[in-house]
């Protein structure tokens, strides 16, 4: 057992039908909802969703909306939880019917916001009992590594699994180290709310492999957040990395990892390109997953004037009706606007004090929730670039309609903007994130 000394520096159906799920909400998660009386049944039109006004009583609508939202997104991500703890990435798009860290690792984080505890330990435990199945695949590439084999990435570790936490056998861009970083962030921030002063026993050895495979692979070319360019350095795989580095250093009372960490947050100034944080090695324009180099992850400073203009850029190239694209050449479903960006990039506001753009990306996002309460994984693709969205549609069908990802980053923005406004009565309190929490809201 470590004990955990501080912060770091700088559509599976869950076990229960979906009409019960209001009576498996946490009492907190429940109560911070009451004023609105939702039900999981209760359904707004898209009148009532486009109805923002900055009057008394469309301000208290305007909150009711966002309250009753913030529940169906909390339903939506236990919902999509499997009995073995993992969290379908979409349950109506085929080729998301597993579990990728990455997607699970924000979910969990956004149940522990919402103060479902259980839920959030219950993925992780999942994590806990999948790396330990792919325990031998982490220590032989680890080891292949350390001799300066070359190694193929078909042989590495997985990004994502089967929902009984089992490897997929199939030609998916696995070697993606993103994924592993986020957990281990997200594992932590689960202990530091939950007041956890140390990592359970039975977790120990798989933080502690998860934390060597970073730390040995952290500078290797691999798939990017996107599952793309294999053979490139990614700017935001950096920042998950840096973030799961400083995370383990802390749980595993760990200097090295510490010391690996600086090792990648030195090497981000090599993204440095015409005065702005570049996509990777072999692309000089911006990626909206940037956005995470400061919120979450912390791997630049707050005062960063690179990344503020970094900032600046993905806003001025990547904005869609709002929201925001991945990057400025995707071709997916046509580029249409994400809510996991759109997200991010409001709780990047919420971070820095500005909570009038942090508002307008939630209004973004509320408006996009359709009348069953699903939120989409992009929106306005079909529109932007019709031939690459018919090709996608071809080859896969349309694009998920219900993207559990999405609902967790509605949840964590709706939630920072209100604990920043001070909405303290049922929002996590400072004991409970902490305020050197890696995500908390400092600028008020």
């Amino acid at each position: 057992m470590r004990l955990i000394k501080g912060s770091p520096p700088c559509g599976h159906q869950r076990g229960v039908a979906p009409d019960q799920l209001s009576a498996h909400l946490s009492f907190r998660s429940r109560s911070r909802l009451r004023s609105c009386s939702v039900r999981s049944s209760k359904r707004m039109s898209t009148k009532d969703t486009d109805q923002i006004s900055f009057d008394n009583d469309g301000q208290r609508l305007r909150e009711s909306r966002y309250s009753e939202l913030f529940q169906v997104s909390v339903e939506a991500i236990l919902r999509n939880q499997s009995a073995s703890g993992a969290i379908v990435a979409s349950p109506d798009f085929a080729q998301y019917h597993f579990c990728w860290l990455r997607d699970g690792s924000f979910c969990s984080y956004a149940l522990d916001r919402a103060e479902e505890y259980e839920a959030s330990s219950r993925y992780h435990a999942w994590v806990n009992e999948a790396i330990g199945g792919i325990s031998g695949i982490i220590d032989d590439v680890i080891e292949k590594m350390l001799r300066g084999e070359r190694i193929e990435p078909s042989i590495m570790p997985p990004a994502r699994f089967a929902l009984d936490g089992t490897s997929v056998i199939d030609d998916w861009p696995n070697f993606q180290i993103d994924g592993y970083g986020t957990w281990l962030w997200s594992l932590g921030q689960h202990l530091r709310a939950t007041n956890q002063l140390t990592i359970p026993k039975e977790w120990l050895s798989s933080v502690a492999r998860a934390s060597r495979y970073l730390a040995t692979f952290a500078l290797t070319p691999c798939y990017d957040v996107w599952e793309e360019s294999g053979t490139a350095v990614h700017t935001s795989t950096l920042a998950c990395v840096y973030g799961g580095l400083t995370a383990a250093a802390v749980l595993l009372d760990d200097s090295t990892l510490l010391e690996s960490a600086l090792v990648v947050q030195r090497r981000l100034s090599e993204s440095i390109v015409n005065g702005v944080y570049t996509k990777s090695s072999e692309n000089g324009d911006v990626d909206s997953s940037e956005l995470w180099l400061l919120t979450p992850f912390q791997a630049v400073d707050v005062s960063d004037q690179v990344f503020a203009k970094t900032v600046t850029t993905i806003d001025d190239r990547l904005s869609l009706d709002g929201g925001l694209r991945r990057y400025a050449t995707d071709t997916y479903f046509g580029s249409g606007a994400w809510p996991v960006l759109t997200a991010s990039l409001g709780w990047h506001y919420v971070n820095i004090g500005n909570l009038v753009e942090a508002q307008t990306c939630l209004d973004w996002l509320a408006r996009r929730f359709d009348a069953n309460g699903n939120l989409g994984e992009q929106f306005g693709g079909q529109d932007r670039d019709v031939r690459h969205y018919n090709e996608w549609v071809d080859r896969w069908g349309t694009p998920a309609a219900d993207l559990t990802w999405s609902h967790a980053m509605y949840v964590i923005l709706a939630d920072a903007i209100s604990r920043a406004s001070g909405g303290a009565e049922s929002r996590l309190t400072t004991k409970q994130v902490g305020a050197d929490d890696s995500s908390s809201e400092v600028a008020k």
